[in-house]
């Protein structure tokens, strides 16, 4: 009969998770792995062939903790890319934050996989301001992208902005750039 597995694909990635998250994914290596599970690089080596593949499982999974990290956070449990919680996330888990959204082509990546979730904000902004889904999707894109300019200075620690002052500069923003569709005010 074989040796039983005591590390598990799940716990080395588990493991990668945890390291993200406390030291970034520079920290996601194979020793730093077996260091975390108290063992040798050996079940690291027989379960992945390598950090490309672990990068590959590793993404999902981030992923979801992002969407429930968003969820938790929000008084209607949605997640919205243009709002304060997407700010506090990434003051709150910069290392995961700089993971999902700052490395080298992750946006094609992330935006297919959180595209559910696009989708929803853009199909309200169509519903609730009688907008084509080109200018609801224009209006989604334009507003992550100035809360993920905000998101991204306070991760790397750029500024050390207020969050009321970041709140207000939100709210502004989705005024001004709603206003181009005869919208006087963001409602979601």
């Amino acid at each position: 009969m074989p040796a039983k597995k005591l590390i598990t694909r799940e716990m080395i990635l588990n493991a990668a998770l945890k390291l993200l998250r406390e030291r970034g994914f520079e920290a996601v290596n194979i020793k730093e792995l077996a260091k975390e599970l108290k063992c040798s690089t050996q079940p690291v080596y027989l379960s992945f062939t390598g950090m490309d593949e672990l990068r590959e499982e590793l993404i999902p999974l981030a992923v979801k903790e992002f969407e429930e990290i968003m969820r938790n956070d929000s008084e209607k449990n949605e997640i919205r890319l243009y709002d304060m919680e997407y700010i506090h996330f990434a003051k709150r888990e910069p290392k995961l934050f700089c993971f999902l959204f700052m490395r080298a082509n992750a946006f094609a990546e992330i935006k297919r996989r959180l595209l559910p979730i696009i989708e929803q904000s853009v199909t309200e902004f169509m519903e609730i301001y009688q907008i084509s889904h080109e200018q609801a999707d224009d209006l989604h894109d334009h507003l992550w992208m100035h809360a993920h300019g905000i998101a991204s200075m306070i991760a790397t620690d750029f500024c050390d902005w207020d969050l009321e002052k970041v709140h207000r500069m939100i709210e502004e923003c989705k005024t001004a750039f709603a206003g181009q569709y005869g919208v006087t005010k963001i409602e979601v």
